[in-house]
């Protein structure tokens, strides 16, 4: 049962968990590749793919954040 303070939040909690655990992911990927990478050519490219998917990542979850919204323009239930 929802409550009057609880309308609305699930959405948003779900898309920080989601943009915020493949972030994660991805900059941790990022990381260990500059760290272990070696320094070749193909691997600068490859650290320069996944820093764009990160990018990605962010404006996706900026979007995802402005259409799912806070929920706190819902209307709430009538009695």
């Amino acid at each position: 049962m929802e409550t009057e303070v609880n309308i609305g939040k699930e959405p948003m909690l779900k898309t920080i968990l989601i943009t915020g655990a493949i972030g994660m992911i991805v900059g941790f990927g990022g990381t260990l590749m500059s760290l272990f990478g070696g320094g070749t050519l193909q691997m600068e490219f490859l650290e320069f793919v996944v820093m764009l998917l990160l990018f990605l990542v962010m404006l996706i979850g900026a979007y995802w954040f402005v259409a799912v919204g806070t929920g706190k323009d819902e209307k709430k239930p009538t009695p």
